[in-house]
């Protein structure tokens, strides 16, 4: 049986680095980017996480999706979220390592790869599920159900701007040049 381990990442100066950069980022688009939506609005933060999760290399991954994300909340006014956001976005890098453990064993140096759709679909389920759950724990079921179109629509807006963002980075070669 084949156990799950991180592939052995030194942990330097260059590697805290990119992960600070990639948890301001989360922060920085959560908190101050909004795209306005017929719900309201939705934040391209979502997007920096799953940049973040093909990018950098487990667990700093991790650490920037989930710090990012409690940052942003910080900074937005909204506490009561910093926890349950942290732990969600750290959550939502877990398809994109999971998948990408399993079935590409050396790194080809891009962004977007063919796995993308189920990285995106499952990575959704998270958001979704992460933030029902906190819902009902903070508040009741009539806010966990009517958050949930809210929460697939903002999932939805960070993975076209991911994708966007991914292509234009892969066009540069962005992942063999950092690493």
């Amino acid at each position: 049986m084949q156990t799950l381990k991180a592939k052995k990442t030194r942990f330097n100066g260059k590697t805290l680095a990119i992960t600070a950069m990639f948890a301001a980022l989360v922060t920085v688009a959560t908190a101050f980017i909004k795209i306005p939506a017929p719900l309201g609005y939705a934040h391209a933060g979502d997007s920096m996480v799953y940049l973040a999760a093909c990018v950098l290399p487990a667990p700093f991954n991790f650490i920037a999706a989930g710090l990012g994300g409690a940052l942003a909340d910080l900074l937005s006014g909204y506490p009561v979220w910093a926890i349950p956001t942290a732990l969600i976005k750290s959550l939502n890098v877990l398809p994109f390592f999971l998948i990408r453990y399993f079935l590409f064993k050396k790194n080809n140096g891009k962004i977007l790869r063919f796995t993308l759709i189920a990285e995106l679909i499952l990575t959704t389920a998270v958001t979704a599920g992460g933030y029902f759950a906190a819902n009902l724990v903070l508040y009741d079921v009539g806010a966990a159900v009517a958050e949930v179109p809210f929460n697939l629509m903002q999932s939805a807006v960070g993975a076209v701007l991911f994708i966007a963002v991914g292509a234009a980075l892969d066009a540069v070669k962005f992942k063999q040049k950092i690493h």
